[in-house]
């Protein structure tokens, strides 16, 4: 079934559809859909779990993000799908992040320290030398063309990770890429 032939056979829909692609998305592949409600964007996404994505995650997030202001309401979800509402805003680039840094820094303190009191769930958690230790797992189980050159980078995640200084948790985007930010 085409991708176009799943989003008409969503039940969210009031009425006729009319889809569009929407560029972007480097994990999944989104489409604007304008229905007799107005405009929504429709997502398509697998689970990555070599990369610590999983989708039922990502909905309970974003919908924790809606109610703390920081993202389009869900409308729908199933797995794979997430239907959102289209807020017609425009993808920020890196120069936009540049001439922006007080209101991007501003926001993501407020998203730091509201998104506790909106998330649901196990407290999952971005632990980026567990996640280097776990790309360093997978290379060497499929025998990676890098696998001579793991034990340096292990050598250095690990040093890397006691000479860290004791930080605060806070609860992130861990996909913080410049057309993530909607203006």
């Amino acid at each position: 079934m085409s991708a176009e032939d799943r989003i008409r056979a969503l039940p969210c829909w009031s009425g006729g559809i009319e889809i569009e692609p929407l560029p972007g998305g480097l994990s999944n592949a989104n489409y604007v859909v304008t229905d007799a409600a107005g405009r929504h964007v429709v997502r398509f996404g697998q689970d990555f779990p070599f990369h610590h994505v999983f989708r039922e995650r990502e909905v309970m997030t974003a919908r924790a993000a809606h109610a703390a202001g920081f993202a389009p309401a869900v409308h729908y979800a199933e797995p794979g799908i997430m239907v959102t509402e289209f807020l017609g805003a425009r993808t920020f680039l890196a120069e936009d992040v540049r001439a922006n840094l007080g209101r991007v820094a501003g926001l993501l303190r407020s998203f730091h320290r509201e998104m506790p009191n909106h998330v649901s769930g196990a407290g999952f958690m971005f632990w980026v030398f567990h996640v280097i230790r776990d790309y360093a797992r997978t290379l060497d189980e499929g025998g990676s063309r890098k696998k001579s050159e793991l034990p340096r980078y292990l050598s250095l995640a690990d040093e890397l990770e006691r000479a860290q200084k004791l930080l605060p948790i806070v609860f992130g985007h861990n996909d913080l890429l410049p057309a993530n930010i909607l203006d």
